[in-house]
């Protein structure tokens, strides 16, 4: 058996599964898809106050988008099975596609249609079954009330991370439905919409959606099209906010947007100004109604605090609180090992036990060594130096610490007391 040929059949041996998993979940997928057009349009109408006309406009948008889901399952079901079939029965045809040797054409012998596969980083597959003619036209009517400004900045985003140029026209393709109307919100008007292919993937199958807005030129056309939206985004709340909804990295401890293909990490103090500036808009409330994962997760976001500091032994430590662990700690950064270890000693002979960690920055490609106080060992700290208990206590009242516990309870009681002589435990 040739090399050729055992790597065809390793890649059918991957595709069948992905199929059958895709044939087997199609039902609940479409039904799924079906109910979320219904009642977030009713939700949308009703928590937004949207006028009659412009409810009955968006009434039949959904309708629209539930025809085709209508119309594009027995064509997919019957796609899938005779997928299923040509591969049992080794009638299956595999041929490079225009694009190059990347991208592979998988089809039953003798039909039209075709399993689109491309190969990614670390040898993994891309699997889209292609769908036909499943399209339809309708109007997504304002229903944000948006001034030019703030839509102007909404759309950069968007164009700055999943927004495409379709000849002159701003366009969308999508597998996420709640990105359907809330990309259609920023750009009302008449929407080419269609179901252009179903995803096989491993964790089971996804529609992808392709919107064209008929009614608007594309202000940042063409390649460095791009490019020149992430330059106006970047500019404003609002633009950060679509172009993480496009772009931005589903991560609770950090804000990351995808940029040509490279990751980006922004400063968590943008989330309070991105949260603010959304808030002043109906788009915030456009976002709760719709259930966005991404949303939820951006508000969900804390934004780190400014640090509190104080000096203990010529050694500037910052205080921390872990709401979750509802401890205190109190860290310092040195360079070498042999410095935290000396500090370690000095700290040990005033009855105040620390512990060294490392840690490693990924920007310098350095070590660090972290020298930390738990509680206990910051209320000795406190008691021999007094100068730390005003940012003992700006910490306790920044948080709104409550006595849960001794260590706690003696932390707020040093805190209270003015900076007087150091008293022995």
């Amino acid at each position: 058996m040739e090399l050729e040929e055992i790597a065809e059949k390793e890649l059918l041996r991957e595709l069948y599964p992905r199929a059958l998993l895709a044939l087997n979940r199609l039902n609940p997928l479409i039904s799924e898809q079906k109910n979320y057009f219904y009642e977030k349009t009713e939700a949308v109408i009703h928590g937004l106050g949207v006028p009659a006309d412009k409810a009955d406009m968006l009434r039949d948008f959904a309708e629209k988008a539930v025809n085709l889901l209508d119309k594009a399952y027995p064509q997919v079901e019957t796609r899938l099975k005779k997928l299923l079939i040509a591969i049992e029965s080794s009638d299956a045809v595999i041929a490079s596609s225009r694009r190059g040797r990347k991208t592979l054409h998988i089809a039953p012998a003798g039909e039209k249609f075709y399993v689109s596969a491309h190969m990614i980083e670390n040898k993994r597959w891309i699997f889209d079954l292609t769908i036909n003619k499943i399209v339809a036209e309708a109007r997504f009517p304002d229903v944000l009330g948006l001034n030019s400004e703030a839509l102007y900045y909404l759309q950069a985003g968007w164009r700055a991370s999943d927004e495409l140029d379709l000849k002159g026209r701003p366009g969308m393709t999508t597998a996420q439905t709640w990105q359907v109307l809330a990309w259609a919100a920023v750009r009302p008007g008449l929407q080419h919409i269609a179901i252009r292919k179903l995803g096989l993937n491993m964790k089971g199958p996804s529609l992808h959606w392709c919107l064209t807005a008929k009614d608007w030129i594309q202000q940042w056309p063409k390649r460095e099209g791009k490019r020149n939206a992430q330059m106006v985004a970047v500019q404003t709340p609002l633009g950060l906010l679509t172009w993480f909804l496009g772009d931005g990295k589903m991560n609770r401890e950090r804000l990351k947007y995808s940029i040509n293909g490279n990751e980006e990490q922004k400063p968590k103090i943008l989330v309070k100004e991105i949260l603010q500036a959304a808030s002043g808009t109906n788009y915030s409330k456009l976002l709760d109604l719709l259930d966005c994962n991404k949303w939820q997760t951006l508000k969900n976001l804390e934004p780190m605090r400014e640090p509190i500091y104080t000096v203990i032994m010529d050694h500037t430590f910052w205080l921390i609180y872990s709401e979750k662990a509802e401890q205190i700690q109190a860290r310092t950064l040195v360079k070498n090992i042999e410095e935290a270890q000396k500090l370690v000693e000095r700290l040990q002979q005033q009855g105040i036990q620390a512990k060294i960690y490392t840690w490693y920055d990924p920007k310098t490609g350095k070590n660090y060594y972290v020298v930390q106080l738990n509680g206990t060992n910051i209320a000795r700290a406190a008691q021999l130096y007094p100068e730390l208990r005003p940012a003992l206590k700006e910490l306790i009242q920044k948080y709104g610490i409550s006595p849960r516990g001794p260590v706690t309870r003696r932390l707020i009681e040093l805190s209270d007391n003015p900076p007087l002589l150091a008293q022995k435990i």
